[in-house]
């Protein structure tokens, strides 16, 4: 029996409702929706017996309210002892998406595969996974897609991944992720998943330092949904300084058109997805560097917290920032660090990257001459975006407190006391608060 060469139309079938006409003989059995599509594969030794109690007919008497469901069937009363081994093939071939739930699930409805893939392909892009390449030579393995997403050191966004996918796989749909290998957790147990569609693959994978190939990245889609990629000039740059890996990838090319040309199904992921179980990690905030011997001009307003005096500084986009010697202040208790005494640019750097999150990796800070218009006022400071410098604030709340504290501070019990440091103050408030919010305020 060749599986793959199925005329399902040609099969003897019936109505679900009509299932007391099924005939008494071991059989593969097929449940199939109005438009053909598979939703579960079966075996049995007496067809007519099986669907008398079967445990999935209430679940397809649902479906079958809004789609005509139908039961049709392979007869193999001659291969009884083969009836395991080729229900097995059949679902690996299929994957009808109701042997892949659970019998009491509460399914609505079935996904079809395009949605399910263009539904996982925007949560990697609110990610910001970018496309690597395509390989479209097809010897032993499938047309190949490669997708990586951002880690620096050990960390990453693999864990919202690795949700958001699972999430994905909970859908009664033909469309599935597998994780087929994560790092140890030394390395920071990233995941590495691959799905099919139509006979292509889409392997993902971590890439460390993807960051700094965002800004100079181009824009390209796949199923219709667009994410950034890895331009001809950038791969070909990568595949000359690793030839190893050269050797290995000999068809793989910068992508540039869709491989799979579908529209987009479900509109609502055609822009950013509202999944909260979806992380954005955004690219960096930085300024274009002036040149040398230039000013930057800036705007500044003073907002206070908790009795402190917080300094922020505005350009003509409306972007804020924050100047470091604030971030000194409030820090090291020291408002004037010397540049190259305190090694702020380095100090600053190694606290980002000591952060819990990689949306700061890489940035590049720089010293340079700030004139604020309202008092002609010139310092020489190094600017740091709005909400980096809440991510330093927040980010250092394990070494400050013990558990207890921690716990008290995230559910907003803590309260802070006349005693507490400056940071620890702000750190407290920035955690059910913005600084945002009070520059909106203040405008307003």
């Amino acid at each position: 029996m060749l599986l793959e060469n199925i005329k399902f139309s040609e099969l003897p079938s019936v109505y679900l409702l009509d299932k007391d006409k099924l005939p008494n003989c071991a059989a593969i059995y097929f449940v199939s929706d109005s438009k053909s599509q598979i939703l579960y594969i079966g075996r049995t030794i007496n067809l007519v017996g099986r669907w008398r109690e079967h445990h999935r007919f209430k679940q397809l008497k649902r479906f079958n309210r809004k789609d005509r469901i139908t039961i049709s069937w392979i007869n193999c009363s001659n291969q009884i002892n083969s009836l395991p081994t080729i229900e097995n093939e059949l679902i690996n071939l299929y994957k009808p998406p109701l042997n892949w739930s659970k019998v009491f699930a509460p399914i609505r409805r079935i996904t079809p595969a395009e949605t399910a893939l263009q539904q996982s392909l925007q949560q990697l892009a609110n990610c910001n996974t970018m496309i690597f390449g395509f390989d479209p030579i097809a010897d032993e393995e499938p047309p190949t897609i490669y997708l990586v997403y951002p880690v620096y050191d050990r960390r990453g966004v693999s864990g919202t991944i690795r949700s958001a996918l699972k999430n994905i796989n909970k859908k009664a749909s033909t469309l599935k992720w597998k994780e087929y290998h994560i790092e140890p957790k030394y390395s920071g147990k990233f995941g590495y998943w691959q799905t099919d569609y139509n006979g292509i693959r889409i392997d993902l994978a971590p890439f460390q330092d993807l960051v700094h190939f965002m800004d100079s990245s181009t824009r390209r889609t796949i199923a219709g949904v667009e994410l950034m990629a890895f331009s001809s000039e950038q791969l070909e740059l990568i595949l000359e300084n690793t030839p190893e890996f050269k050797e290995e990838a000999s068809g793989l090319e910068a992508l540039e058109d869709d491989p799979i040309p579908i529209k987009i199904v479900d509109k609502k992921y055609q822009s950013n997805s509202n999944n909260e179980s979806v992380v954005n990690v955004e690219t960096w905030e930085e300024l274009e560097p002036m040149a040398e011997g230039e000013s930057r001009v800036m705007n500044r307003q003073f907002l206070y917290v908790d009795d402190m005096e917080i300094e922020v500084c505005s350009n003509e986009n409306g972007k804020h920032f924050v100047r470091h010697n604030v971030y000194w202040w409030i820090e090291h208790k020291h408002k004037n660090p010397d540049p190259k005494y305190d090694c702020i640019l380095q100090n600053l750097k190694n606290t980002v990257d000591r952060l819990p999150t990689i949306r700061w990796s890489g940035y590049r800070f720089r010293l340079e001459t700030i004139v604020f218009s309202e008092d002609d006022v010139e310092v020489e400071s190094v600017l740091l975006p709005l909400a980096m410098f809440e991510d330093l604030m927040r980010g250092n709340l394990n070494s400050r407190f013990n558990a207890k504290l921690i716990e008290e501070i995230k559910s907003g019990e803590y309260t802070s006391k006349p005693e507490d440091s400056k940071n620890i103050k702000l750190c407290v408030w920035l955690h059910s608060n913005s600084l945002s919010s009070l520059i909106s305020s203040n405008n307003s």
